[in-house]
């Protein structure tokens, strides 16, 4: 798992979406898993090679944006 939060960290900074990660919520009743915004697509196809289910790709990208709001501090 630490390899794929570190892809999809990198994706994340190399397609400038870091602040934009650290600011988004989505929908109660959609999560990580179903969200359809543009910017997850974008993320998700970065990170097509690491074999995620829609759960273990929800539970990084949480992860991402905690590392993201950490290192902010």
């Amino acid at each position: 798992m630490k390899l794929c939060v570190k892809n999809m960290k990198q994706v994340v900074e190399d397609k400038d979406l870091a602040k934009w990660l650290v600011s988004f919520e989505p929908r109660d009743n959609e999560g990580f898993i179903w969200t359809q915004h543009k910017n997850i697509n974008i993320i998700s196809g970065g990170v097509a090679n690491d074999g995620h289910s829609g759960a273990s790709f929800a539970l990084c990208l949480r992860q991402v944006k905690q590392e993201l709001k950490d290192d902010k501090k």
